[in-house]
């Protein structure tokens, strides 16, 4: 009887450990899949951004993107690791992408000319702002800037996001 008691005490401690591992893994597979949903949601609506930008100064952004490359202050900041340096053009760059936008700052180079560029973004007001630069010996400075009424861009959260939170809230109201 003793025996029959632990094998069965042994057998529901197995099935639960067990099925939390599965439930973890599945979680986990979750998580994955939802940072994947929310990095092609970003993706996309930092390109409806840029679209409204260049459209709202008189550009096509598809063309615009085919004659050009830009960089981001991620952009940046791999070339500070992988240089492993601090570089004084660099971070200039740095400060001039710095701060608070809808979506993000870009800096684009046009026809492959190193030397002048122009940061294009959208303020926390929807305002879509172009500035021009240039390289001088240790930093860049900024020539001209313009600034134009801009259209604001609906940002959709995911759906697992907001389970994410519902979740997270529910752990923290009752924990286990």
């Amino acid at each position: 009887m003793k025996k029959m008691k632990f094998i069965s005490v042994l057998a529901i401690f197995l099935i639960t450990i067990s099925s939390h591992s599965v439930f973890a893994q599945e979680e986990k597979k979750q998580d994955a899949d939802c940072d994947r949903k929310k990095d092609i949601r970003s993706k996309e609506y930092n390109e409806q951004v840029m679209e409204d930008i260049f459209t709202s100064f008189g550009h096509k952004y598809e063309e615009i993107i085919d004659q050009s490359m830009y960089l981001n202050m991620i952009d940046l900041m791999k070339y500070t690791v992988l240089s492993g340096k601090r570089d004084k053009q660099i971070e200039s760059l740095k400060d001039h992408v710095s701060g608070e936008v809808i979506g993000e700052k870009r800096i684009y180079f046009f026809h492959g000319d190193p030397n002048t560029a122009y940061i294009f973004y959208k303020d926390q007001s929807n305002k879509n702002t172009v500035v021009h630069i240039k390289r001088e010996e240790n930093e860049w400075v900024v020539l001209d800037e313009q600034v134009k009424k801009g259209k604001k861009i609906q940002y959709s959260r995911e759906k697992c996001e907001d389970d994410y939170f519902m979740k997270r809230m529910f752990h923290n109201l009752y924990p286990e």
